[in-house]
């Protein structure tokens, strides 16, 4: 029996919405971007918020603690995401939008 390779998982937030996942390190990572409904709603967020200038735009964007997942990277971060698009369904991207972003329940 081989062992089955375990990878970090990174979530890339703006405030508290997911926007992309990578899986493993530098070039060799894999990464997958979340639908574009996340981004529309980071979008909505910055500038409901105000934030239309580069830096108070950045200055929102975060990774998460990364944690290990089994698998190959690719079949992993596909995985990841797709949890992702069922956790974030549109009752909780409009709670989020109406919140300026940050998630409400703590």
């Amino acid at each position: 029996m081989t062992d089955v390779p375990t990878h970090p998982v990174t979530i890339v937030f703006w405030r508290d919405i997911p926007a992309q996942v990578i899986v493993g390190k530098g070039r060799r990572g894999a990464k997958v971007q979340l639908p574009e409904r996340f981004e529309q709603a980071i979008d909505r967020c910055a500038m409901k918020v105000g934030a239309r200038d580069t830096d108070s735009y950045l200055a929102d964007w975060r990774k998460a603690d990364a944690y290990d997942v089994a698998g190959e990277q690719e079949e992993v971060a596909r995985a990841e995401a797709a949890r992702l698009e069922a956790e974030y369904d549109t009752d909780r991207i409009k709670a989020l939008i109406a919140s300026d972003g940050w998630d409400a329940r703590g």
